[in-house]
């Protein structure tokens, strides 16, 4: 059942640390209104809405928008959003060129029990900061009062390349992956984020409704938030919600991109008009976890509608493939060789797969991993594949094999460079601790 607004939210003991409990609480209640919302959202429905084929002339109609961006909609859909269909491109967009209110965030996915260096020497603490900073996994988020969503991939390191961007709008569930240079797009429907941004797939997984509880107030970056812990069969999630009107629509879209991680289904009442996720934090079910902070918010009254159009009139609709991610090494050589002062005089490697200099990264699994060197992030290895990468001077590095998301986190190990290093689909990864 969905509970009313809790009166006396200000009796609540806020948790003391910012990680969501894995199992699910006895007393835990199912997904209710937000705190500080003055009207009761409508509960969820028990079964999704049949998706819309936006090839059709009908579906064209309903997706029509006015000037300000928002879908003209039949009398028989206004009562919620509809979802993207799969594998079919959408009508164009008809958002007039203005300039619109909203805010900017700084944003960045965090990485749980990462790998120090090791204390030697030879190690160059300002070109491990460089290539720290080079990698940080860092988004840049617009969302506007009327209800669009742009983020921008500025990261190297993320799943997919720099330049690369997800679109939303308030009147859809679900958002489109734009190439970067905005050439081609794709339709990403409502279920298919969280692969898209583990796995580098566009696979719809199944939504649930969750259940969410109050778990305190506070304050991030000086805006007053609330905080929920949402819990689904894949894990729980720590949300810091902030209150901050500018965002208007916009704020749902980021709030139900990070649900959507977690599995559940964007209807989620926990996602309301005027409140941004200035932090989460997952905790999967098997173990393990990673966490988005927000890590500056601008307000803004410029944001041009021609940076937000879903999709925009130059993007050619694409029904599969993904960005090329250029091999997924995400440092040049010289930028991994600055890691080290000078390199060690160690004996030649006995493994006759070690290449000449650097290292080859073999993953024998099912799933994308990353191979951090020191705790950065050097490249991303497809499910059975393997990368080359030039750069670390001999001698001896820290190297950990992850998942993006944080499902699996191996333990670190200390090895000597040139080196043959292999994930085995036979390896039991540890997940992290909390």
């Amino acid at each position: 059942m969905i509970h009313a607004r809790i009166a006396a939210i200000g009796l609540l003991l806020a948790p003391a640390g910012c990680e969501p409990s894995r199992q699910q609480p006895a007393d835990l209640v199912e997904a209710g209104a937000s705190p500080n919302a003055r009207i009761l959202p409508a509960p969820l429905a028990n079964e999704a809405p049949d998706l819309l084929d936006a090839s059709t002339v009908e579906a064209s109609a309903k997706l029509a928008s006015d000037d300000y961006g928002r879908l003209i909609m039949s009398e028989a859909s206004q009562q919620s959003p509809l979802p993207l269909a799969p594998a079919t491109p959408l009508p164009d967009d008809a958002l007039s060129a203005r300039e619109l209110s909203g805010v900017t965030l700084g944003a960045a996915f965090r990485w749980r029990d990462v790998p120090q260096p090791p204390k030697a020497p030879e190690v160059a603490a300002a070109g491990v900061h460089a290539a720290q900073r080079l990698t940080d996994l860092s988004w840049k988020v617009d969302l506007t009062e009327t209800g669009r969503m742009r983020v921008q991939f500025t990261s190297r390191a993320l799943p997919l390349p720099p330049g690369s961007e997800l679109r939303a709008r308030h009147d859809v569930y679900g958002e489109i992956l734009l190439w970067p240079g905005s050439a081609q797009y794709r339709v990403v429907p409502p279920g298919a984020l969280r692969t898209l941004l583990g796995e580098r797939r566009v696979d719809v997984t199944p939504l649930s409704a969750g259940s969410a509880r109050p778990v305190g107030e506070g304050k991030r970056l000086e805006v007053d938030v609330r905080k929920v812990e949402v819990h689904a069969s894949l894990g729980a999630l720590y949300l810091e919600l902030g209150r901050m009107p500018e965002a208007g629509d916009g704020g749902p879209l980021l709030c139900r991109a990070l649900l959507e991680i977690l599995g559940v289904d964007p209807k989620s009442p926990e996602c309301v008009a005027g409140e941004v996720p200035l932090y989460a934090s997952y905790a999967w079910q098997s173990g393990g976890g990673v966490a988005f902070e927000v890590t500056s918010a601008v307000r803004r009254t410029d944001l041009l509608s021609t940076d937000l159009l879903m999709p925009p009139p130059s993007s050619a609709y694409t029904a599969a493939g993904l960005p090329s991610a250029q091999g997924g090494v995400f440092l040049t050589r010289d930028e991994l060789a600055a890691i080290r002062t000078d390199p060690l005089p160690l004996p030649a490697s006995v493994d006759p797969g070690a290449p000449g200099e650097g290292f080859v990264a073999v993953n024998q699994t099912d799933a994308l991993y990353y191979l951090l060197v020191d705790g950065i992030p050097a490249v991303a290895v497809p499910p059975m594949s393997e990368r080359y990468v030039a750069g670390p001077q001999r001698g001896r590095y820290v190297v950990q094999w992850r998942t993006f998301l944080g499902e699996s986190i191996d333990p670190p190990q200390t090895v000597e460079m040139p080196a043959r290093l292999v994930r085995s689909g036979a390896d039991a990864g540890a997940a992290g601790g909390d």
